[in-house]
């Protein structure tokens, strides 16, 4: 993430549990690939500025973050805090611990469909000649890259984006980094390689055509059939039950 997106992505939080709201916040932008292995964080003084709180309560975070393996600290010339180069690995080891359930794989569809499906219709209503360009480099984007699991997902997320940036609402923006988020722990643990990417991805298409086209009933529907065949897949590897 470039050095001038942080402001666009970091509100100021409550003085109450600031702390673990920014390792959240910065955990959800790790997960929804917004924030990749290797990229450095700003300073703990300019985090602190963003979030209205105290540098102390910044360290806090961080602290968070390394004990769970997703940052790490480093000293000397190029001294400053990175995602980890196993970010995607630590990620499934976290996720390992507690793996979904079939009720949790339904419940983050129904909030796709409600979220995404909404910013895809409004994508279609409001977005520019841009913007469809820039989709269809994205959509085209994930075709390439359906052998490489961990470039697929960053391209996959960055399409998803994309789309809720276009619907112009920022607390879709926001709802839609918390989706990518999870999507990227639930597909951290799944079995499938490249023939159970395939499916979801085909249907990036029809969602893009729908957009473009600027039809916003048919771009909610195939937001529905993208995600109702993303949850498909993973349920085929989900085998225990609800509780």
């Amino acid at each position: 993430m470039d050095d001038n997106d942080w402001g666009t992505h970091i509100r100021p939080v409550r003085a109450g549990g600031a702390a673990e709201a920014i390792a959240r916040r910065l955990s959800e932008l790790i997960g929804a690939r917004m924030l990749v292995a290797g990229d450095r964080f700003p300073s703990e003084k300019a985090l602190a500025e963003m979030f209205g709180v105290a540098p102390m309560t910044v360290r806090h975070s961080m602290a968070v973050l390394r004990s769970e393996g997703l940052v790490e600290t480093r000293r000397g010339y190029k001294g400053g805090t990175y995602v980890t180069g196993d970010v995607l690995n630590r990620v499934k080891e976290l996720v390992g611990l507690h793996p979904y359930t079939v009720a949790e794989i339904e419940e983050l569809t129904a909030w796709r469909q409600a979220i995404s499906g909404e910013a895809s219709a409004r994508a279609a209503r409001r977005s520019d000649a841009d913007a469809h360009a820039r989709l269809r480099e994205l959509s085209d984007r994930t075709h390439e890259l359906l052998s490489e699991a961990d470039a697929y997902r960053t391209a996959d997320a960055a399409f998803h984006l994309c789309i809720a940036e276009m619907s112009g609402s920022r607390r879709l923006l926001e709802a839609e980094q918390g989706i990518q988020d999870e999507l990227t722990r639930l597909l951290a643990t799944h079995p499938g390689a490249a023939e159970a990417r395939s499916t979801p991805g085909e249907l990036h298409d029809p969602l893009t055509r729908a957009i473009v086209e600027g039809n916003e009933a048919r771009a909610r529907e195939e937001f529905r059939i993208h995600a109702q065949a993303t949850a498909d897949m993973c349920l085929i590897f989900t085998s225990e039950g609800e509780g």
